[in-house]
């Protein structure tokens, strides 16, 4: 079988990771790379070979006729490209987040259901070992029902000054919530369900873009999780992920470097708590760049491709927790619990 051709849009950081990752796998070749600034189109014409830039991403779609598109600009540019793949019949790649809000996504959820094309959005969190092997557990029921849930995500890269889209609530959609807060929203949808209504407050807010997030949400299935997430918050040099969760039989703690089961006292004494630490847990993959989820999270996109299946993490699945952040953002703003209104 001939290799399916790759055509990436936006070659910033993530855009170059998943073109390496492509570039080394078996099934995928990397053919075109679109970007809007001239010295990277000028940088991809000098150093990368076989590989044709394009300023347009239109262009690039059209001329270079990719079987799969990866989409890796800044978000107010995600739905506009992903509509023009969709109505192509391309299948396609978006980092996260999907969009600026829900509302755009209805335009896209439509195409890809009307199409039947392939699609990814890149909440890599579920490929890493620990947050994988969690969701194992949780499967198994081996801490029985849940009874409440503890989630926070930190990290330290915006205590000084603010630059790029990120900081323009009219790319990015927000701050911190909608940049690693929906991470942690994502984990939450995955391992316990859909979310019936939230609580949220906003502090820290710098021209529209909140540093700081709280919130209680509430599942469908009644039990409620804490939430916060901030990126100013001191000696979290690396994102950090962390979720407490409380069961019937005992507690299970989990964040990217180790999952921690501890049993309650009056659990069966044959029960003892246990640790599993990432490395333990690491199985390998052909290539390792920049993490090994971010590998797995290819390789999972291409096999679906190949048997013409949705992934797990496909766009109308992903709308979910874009619901979400809107309904956090909406019970901050008007001070009130907010019940999450879904894309139907």
């Amino acid at each position: 079988m001939e290799k399916f051709r790759v055509g990436i849009i936006g070659m910033g950081k993530m855009g170059l990771l998943h073109a390496a990752i492509l570039n080394s796998l078996p099934d995928t070749k990397v053919v075109s790379m679109a970007d809007t600034e001239s010295f990277v189109i000028d940088f991809l014409k000098k150093y990368s070979v076989g590989i044709q830039p394009y300023k347009d991403y239109k262009e690039m779609i059209d001329k270079s006729e990719p079987d799969i598109v990866y989409i890796t600009t800044p978000v107010s540019a995600h739905i506009p490209m992903a509509s023009f793949c969709a109505e192509r019949k391309i299948d396609f790649f978006i980092e996260k987040p999907l969009a600026r809000n829900s509302q755009e996504c209805r335009v896209l959820c439509d195409l890809v259901k009307k199409n039947k094309v392939n699609n990814m959005v890149g909440f890599v969190l579920r490929y890493i070992e620990t947050f994988a092997k969690t969701k194992e557990f949780l499967d198994q029921k081996i801490i029985g029902e849940i009874t409440n849930v503890r989630s926070t995500v930190y990290q330290s890269h915006f205590l000084k000054k603010r630059t790029g889209w990120r900081f323009k609530k009219e790319i990015s959609g927000g701050g911190v919530l909608i940049d690693i807060g929906i991470h942690l929203i994502d984990l939450l949808l995955w391992y316990f369900g859909d979310i019936k209504s939230v609580d949220g407050s906003i502090t820290g807010s710098n021209n529209e873009i909140e540093d700081t997030v709280s919130a209680t949400i509430t599942f469908d299935k009644g039990f409620k999780s804490s939430f916060e997430a901030s990126w100013n918050v001191e000696n979290y040099r690396m994102q950090e992920t962390t979720l407490e969760i409380v069961g019937e039989k005992g507690t299970i703690k989990v964040n990217q470097d180790y999952v921690k089961i501890q049993y309650h006292n009056s659990a069966n004494e044959t029960q003892q708590d246990l640790v599993y630490h990432k490395q333990s847990l690491y199985q390998g993959v052909p290539v390792d760049i920049g993490g090994a989820e971010y590998t797995r999270e290819n390789l999972d996109f291409i096999r679906c491709v190949k048997n013409h299946q949705q992934p797990m993490l496909n766009v109308l699945d992903v709308s979910k927790t874009q619901s979400v952040v809107d309904a956090i953002y909406q019970s901050a703003k008007i001070k009130s619990t907010q019940v999450v209104n879904y894309i139907t």
